[in-house]
C-alpha cells in the first residue's frame, strides 16, 4: 500500500471584478478609445478613430478623441475604410498611440 499524497494548499488567484471589465467594455463601446489590431505583418485594424488628420506613404496619423495615432512605415496606404474603422496595408515599422491622461510619452 502507498503513502497518501500531501495535499498541496494553492491560494486563489485574484481576478478582475466584473465592475473593472464592465468599466472597460463600456469605455470601447462607445469610442473613445482606440482599438489596433494586427492583422498578420503588414496589416493594421484601427477603429474608433474620429478623423484621418495626415496621410502619406510613410506616416498615417488619426484622431482616436484621446490624441493622435500615429503609424509610421513605408508604402502605406488605406484600405477598406468605413466610419469609425479603417485599415492600414504596408511595411508597418513603428506605432504611436495617445498616451491616456494626456501626458508626454518620452
Amino acid at each position: 500500500m502507498s503513502k497518501p499524497r500531501k495535499q498541496i494548499h494553492r491560494r486563489p488567484t485574484r481576478r478582475a471584478t466584473p465592475r473593472a471589465v464592465a468599466i472597460e467594455w463600456l469605455e470601447d463601446a462607445t469610442g473613445r478609445c482606440a482599438r489596433v489590431t494586427a492583422l498578420g505583418s503588414r496589416c493594421l485594424m484601427v477603429e474608433n478613430y474620429t478623423e484621418i488628420i495626415a496621410f502619406s506613404g510613410d506616416c498615417v496619423r488619426l484622431d482616436s478623441g484621446g490624441g493622435a495615432l500615429c503609424v509610421y512605415g513605408s508604402g502605406l496606404c488605406l484600405s477598406d475604410i468605413r466610419p469609425g474603422a479603417l485599415v492600414i496595408r504596408g511595411e508597418i515599422s513603428r506605432l504611436e498611440l495617445p498616451c491616456k491622461g494626456g501626458g508626454s510619452a518620452d
